[in-house]
């Protein structure tokens, strides 16, 4: 999802936008520094393709040593996330699980986590780990296929059983070749892996303030040395030049975006994305992005953006204004709707004028 970060640049020239240029413009960040600034106004930054996508750190702090060596451990736990949750590596510990999906399987820390965060977070209705079978009918990596219904209703009736004892998980139902059950954690992995860099970069108190964007995916850290407010700006679902939103906030906090744009196909004239409405199995229809930004983890806002997203614009607001986040939304038809974050948060959202 395109997240553009504009946190890194100095104040008023803080108009990179990163979308589709992400990698090259995020490599272009280690180049811009602010004049006559001494080593611990200056982030370090370093960025890696992870997570399927381009993972960015820029990290404060007095000893660049210590920074360098901090940012490393930040990249190892992002690693381990990847290593436990990555349903697309014949290596990870979720892809042993998704080869004998009908056997007990003791679920890795990561992954009861994020069950358990989806409970806590009442969106376990329109958000779910066990649709990978029928993502895979869309073939979104591929040419795309528009699945039958007698192909969504296999895989649905079988992603719609996963029996759960405790930190163990099982399938439950026939193996057919149009019911493929499997976990996937890629709606929250990026999330929870920004969480643990986050926690890393912490740990030794030689940051003094950091901010790490996976893409759709931001959550920061302390706060610039200058005081400046990390700044993150959101693209326009159909115009990746156009930043449509920008949020702004000191300290730690996090934001996510979910949108219809990033795997997707068209046939016949229709759009299909990956964003599943778990009940149906087909794309979620009523919005083409959806950001959430507020003072929580990047777990909980990387599931949220998906989970409301889902459930559309009206039903998003409410819950953000119930639960004290702020959301900006751009609907199918271009629409914009936005719901401020709490004035005691002191995260702004503004619209930017087109």
């Amino acid at each position: 999802m395109r997240t553009s970060i504009l946190a890194a640049l100095p104040a008023r020239t803080e108009g990179t936008v990163l979308g589709r240029r992400f990698f090259a413009l995020a490599i272009a960040l280690t180049l811009i520094t602010p004049a006559g600034c001494s080593s611990a106004d200056k982030p370090i930054t370093v960025t890696r393709p992870a997570l399927g996508t381009v993972v960015t750190i820029n990290a404060y702090g007095e000893n660049p040593r210590d920074v360098n060596a901090a940012i490393e451990d930040a990249f190892a736990v992002i690693s381990a996330v990847e290593a436990e949750l990555d349903a697309y590596s014949a290596t990870s510990t979720i892809a042993a699980i998704n080869a004998a999906p009908f056997e007990w399987h003791a679920l890795p820390a990561d992954a009861v986590e994020i069950l358990d965060a989806i409970e806590r977070l009442g969106v376990a209705e329109s958000f779910s780990p066990t649709l990978l079978g029928v993502v895979k009918l869309y073939d979104f990596g591929g040419d795309g296929h528009v699945p039958t219904e007698g192909e969504l209703s296999a895989a649905l009736q079988t992603a719609s059983m996963p029996e759960r004892d405790d930190d163990r998980v099982r399938f439950l139902g026939i193996a057919s070749s149009t019911a493929e059950p499997g976990l996937d954690f890629g709606g929250a992995a990026k999330g929870l892996a920004l969480d643990r860099a986050r926690d890393a970069l912490n740990a030794k108190g030689a940051v003094t303030g950091a901010l790490v964007t996976a893409g759709s995916t931001t959550v920061t850290l302390g706060s610039k040395p200058d005081g400046e407010p990390w700044r993150v700006g959101v693209e326009d679902p159909r115009d990746a030049t156009v930043v449509r939103m920008t949020a702004e906030w000191t300290g730690n906090g996090a934001l996510s975006t979910s949108g219809d744009y990033q795997h997707y196909f068209e046939h016949n004239g229709v759009w299909y994305h990956h964003i599943l409405d778990p009940k149906t199995g087909t794309p979620a229809r009523g919005t083409r992005s959806l950001t959430v930004v507020g003072r929580f983890s990047g777990l909980d806002s990387d599931i949220l953006s998906t989970a409301l997203f889902v459930d559309g614009p009206d039903a998003a607001l409410a819950y953000a204004t119930a639960h004290g986040l702020g959301v900006y939304i751009i609907d199918s038809e271009g629409r914009t709707h936005l719901a401020s974050a709490p004035a005691d948060s002191s995260i702004s959202l503004s619209e930017q004028s087109e």
